[in-house]
C-alpha cells in the first residue's frame, strides 16, 4: 500500500544495509538481450487492492519499508 518505483525499493534496501547505491546505467549501454530490454522499458504497476477486496487478504507488512526491515 505504498506504491513506488523499483529503484526506490533498491535505494531503501541499500540504506538499510549501509551499502552504496548501485550506479544507474542507460538501457542502451547495459548490454541486455532484447527480452530483458523490453522488460525494463515497460513500467508495469502492481496493486494489491483487488486481492484485498476479493480474497479478504491482508499483507503481513503494510509497505515494502516494513517488509525490508523485517528481512533485515
Amino acid at each position: 500500500d505504498y506504491p513506488c518505483s523499483g529503484n526506490a525499493v533498491t535505494e531503501h534496501a541499500c540504506r538499510l544495509l549501509g551499502l552504496p547505491l548501485p550506479p544507474l546505467e542507460a538501457l542502451d549501454k547495459a548490454n541486455l538481450s532484447a527480452m530483458a530490454r523490453g522488460f525494463y522499458q515497460e513500467n508495469r504497476r502492481v496493486a494489491n487492492g483487488k486481492a484485498k477486496r476479493v480474497l479478504g487478504w491482508q499483507p503481513r507488512y503494510p509497505t515494502y519499508v516494513e517488509g525490508l526491515a523485517a528481512l533485515l
